[in-house]
């Protein structure tokens, strides 16, 4: 057996006093060096180091790449780089650089519209590549690359739309220099120029003389009237890739030598290793080497079955983990008993004790830790040579895995080079570093390339779950039948503590994901009081698609509509009358009625329930029907109504409304991570159950145009899904279910 700690080629990496790391205190301090923003003296050093090229001030103020020169190193002398993200050869071929991870939520497409349509060129010229790691490409103002949050587009819009703008300009200079004519003759159409006289040229003609020009600080930008791309259900630039088989995903990856490795993970969360023994292991043909890492025992072969085979030969003598005694009823009990204590106050409004109350009611709501089963498991390929280290795997941060590779490695991060492949699937699993540590960990004791694969059920039990939360809240109903006052007590562990993303902590340090939809709710109740309980039992937790919009608003979007049921009231026009100082929302909530038909009765047999939420920059409302089929809960049709800002691309909208409406069902009906001692009971789809195909509804999307910036698309879908089914069973069958998933419940 090959302990990688003990390898020649490498180093383990030392904390400050000199003791090696474990695995989760390696992933504890990558994440806490998260910070993204560069140093003064980081920045010029970017600028100094980047040479030629052309400056253009097109990142937004404030942000450490407000001017920047282009990353690129220049691989062809044919090809002229306007800056970081355009690049335009002389066949008049335009190259933009995506600073995302393409996830299927349309990040290369909705890249290309936004900067194609102020860029002003022809479609089918178009083809998107990913970036390097670099500032540039990260989230303003932080500088760090990261998809997620429903950030691809809104983030970056100023950004994409001032490069696309700032690049046409400098052509237009190019050409009217060189034709000798005032700028204002020349104009430009589908990666072309045109001037006075006939005169025509394309941008790949002047690509490079625009490339030697300076841009003004301020390039005009299109006025709506004018865009061809941006609003358009334009075709998305990676299907055919991903129809012929061309598409390259992680999983993909095929180098020269290249081994793979599995890993031995402890069954208990949390657990040791003990006395190891190789020997049957070893003899398994194909198998080359077993490697002690931090998080377990990697086994390295020729090709995946021997890897596996190798592992279940694999003796280990496992120690308990912390959580040996822990089940989910352990669990249950223990948040119920945080429920009881005093929360830390996140939002307060009026009086709540002093508000009338000729009703009050009292809801406890429970909802499970959740996987985010991603359909691509994860994967990682490591190549470490005396030149540095290069990896090739699924992620949704470069940023985190550029600092891993280093961190393990020992490698200043300029050493590391990031090959971002497509992903089969996020929903922020894939943020997650421990991947990238381990196979780093493993290649530091092979020779050559290897790509490090998890088998469903070592990603399942990983524990890099949704937290378990449990809320109790109370309502008060005045003698006019409105609502009077709210108080909401939510008990959740915080998962920007455990990601280390400081951004997502407000100035008091509250964790804002632990309150979000509940201290920004959208109606005028009177008295208002958020708290939250900060309960952590040590199950590690990350992001999942929509975080803490994922089971905040199933809360009071459930609640809301008990309130309107108690005060004898109509869920649709209760939630109407209390909207009145958002325009908005009450816009998009009377659209999802209208579409619904929410006014007329529905077929016999089948019941509506209605719910409305603002998350990531979006209004959605969702009215979902409901029936009884054979004594199972059968959904039969989701209307969504969403205003996004500006859509991009209508026709991506609506396929990220029907994927967040499948995913946020599979949650509501089945979804669920439990523990019997200390280790989880589902590890695979036999057990933890994706919705199948039958089940899927009939999903109408609409969409609604309330801002001229965008907001999010990939997670909004989901909030409002999860309440509008729970209310729909309720008005079906009277029943109230406030624990999850619903097939749980009864």
């Amino acid at each position: 057996m090959t302990d990688s700690s003990m390898t020649g080629n490498n180093m383990t990496k030392p904390d400050q006093n000199g003791q090696d790391l474990t695995n989760q205190d390696l992933i504890d301090q990558v994440l806490t060096e998260q910070d993204g923003r560069p140093s003064r003296r980081e920045a010029l050093q970017v600028f100094a180091a980047a040479g030629g090229g052309l400056m253009i001030g097109y990142a937004l103020p404030g942000t450490a790449a407000a001017r920047i020169l282009s990353p690129f190193d220049k691989t062809a002398s044919d090809t002229a780089r306007l800056h970081a993200y355009i690049r335009i050869s002389p066949d008049n071929k335009v190259e933009i650089v995506c600073g995302k991870s393409e996830m299927g939520q349309g990040a290369l497409t909705g890249y290309a519209q936004v900067v194609g349509d102020e860029l002003d060129c022809a479609w089918d010229d178009i083809t998107v590549v990913p970036s390097p790691v670099h500032p540039v490409y990260g989230i303003p103002p932080y500088g760090f690359m990261i998809t997620g949050g429903s950030t691809t587009i809104r983030a970056h819009w100023m950004q994409l739309r001032k490069a696309g703008a700032a690049a046409r300009h400098i052509l237009r200079q190019a050409a009217a220099k060189k034709w000798k004519v005032p700028l204002a003759q020349v104009r430009t159409e589908a990666g072309r120029l045109t001037g006075p006289g006939g005169r025509k040229a394309t941008y790949g003609d002047f690509a490079d003389a625009a490339a030697k020009l300076t841009t003004p600080k301020n390039t005009p930008l299109k006025p709506k009237s004018q865009r061809t791309m941006i609003g358009k259900p334009l075709k998305r630039v990676d299907t055919a890739e991903k129809v012929n088989g061309t598409a390259k995903y992680g999983m993909d990856v095929r180098l020269p030598g290249m081994l793979t490795a599995v890993i031995a993970f402890p069954p208990d969360i949390g657990g040791k290793m003990g006395k190891i023994d190789d020997s049957a292991a070893l003899k398994v043909p194909g198998v080359r080497q077993v490697v002690k890492i931090r998080a377990g025992v990697a086994i390295v072969a020729d090709h995946y079955w021997a890897a596996v085979k190798g592992r279940e030969a694999l003796k280990v003598d496992w120690q308990p983990g912390p959580f040996a005694k822990l089940d989910s009823d352990g669990v249950r009990r223990s948040y119920t008993k945080a429920l009881e204590k005093k929360g830390r106050l996140a939002e307060t409004r009026g009086d709540t004790a002093k508000a009338p109350a000729a009703k009050t009611l009292n809801m406890d709501f429970e909802q499970p830790f959740l996987a985010q089963a991603c359909m691509e498991p994860m994967n990682c390929t490591v190549q470490i040579t005396p030149q540095g280290a290069e990896i090739w795997a699924p992620i949704q941060s470069q940023t985190i895995a550029q600092q891993t590779v280093a961190a393990v490695t020992g490698l200043p991060p300029k050493k590391v080079k990031i090959n971002t492949m497509l992903l089969g699937g996020g929903f922020g699993r894939r943020s997650a570093p421990d991947f990238v540590v381990n196979a780093t960990e493993i290649a530091k004791a092979v020779s050559g390339p290897v790509r490090l694969v998890y088998s469903r059920e070592d990603d399942m039990r990983g524990a890099f779950y949704r937290p378990f939360s449990m809320t109790r809240v109370k309502a008060k109903i005045g003698d006019d039948k409105k609502l009077s006052a709210l108080e909401i007590r939510v008990a959740v562990a915080s998962v920007a503590k455990w990601t280390r993303f400081k951004p997502l902590l407000r100035p008091d340090g509250i964790d804002s994901q632990t309150v979000e939809g509940f201290h920004d709710l959208p109606y005028a109740i009177p008295n208002l009081k958020v708290e939250w309980v900060e309960h952590d039992l040590g199950i590690p937790i990350w992001f999942w698609r929509s975080v803490g919009a994922s089971h905040n608003p199933f809360v009071l979007e459930s609640a809301i509509d008990e309130v309107a049921h108690a005060s004898g009231q109509d869920p649709y026009q209760f939630r109407r009358a209390m909207l009145t100082a958002k325009p908005r929302h009450r816009a998009v909530l009377d659209r999802a009625a209208k579409e619904a038909g929410w006014t007329r009765a529905p077929a016999k047999g089948v019941a509506r329930g209605i719910a409305l939420v603002e998350s990531f920059g979006s209004i959605c409302a969702q009215v979902a029907e409901v029936r009884m089929d054979a004594g199972d809960l059968k959904v039969e049709r989701i209307t969504c109504v969403i205003d996004c800002g500006v859509a991009v691309n209508p026709q991506q909208i609506v396929a990220q409304m029907e994927g967040n409406i499948a995913y946020g069902l599979s949650a509501l009906l089945d979804g669920k991570i439990t523990l019997k001692n200390g280790r989880p009971e589902q590890d695979n789809f036999d057990s933890y159950l994706p919705l199948r195909m039958n089940e899927m509804p009939q999903v109408d999307v609409h969409i609604i145009e309330g801002a001229a910036v965008p907001g999010g698309v990939g997670e909004p879908g989901l909030p409002p899904l999860l309440p509008a089914v729970a209310n729909a069973v309720f008005a079906l069958t009277g029943k109230r279910h406030r624990q999850l998933p619903l097939r749980n419940s009864g």
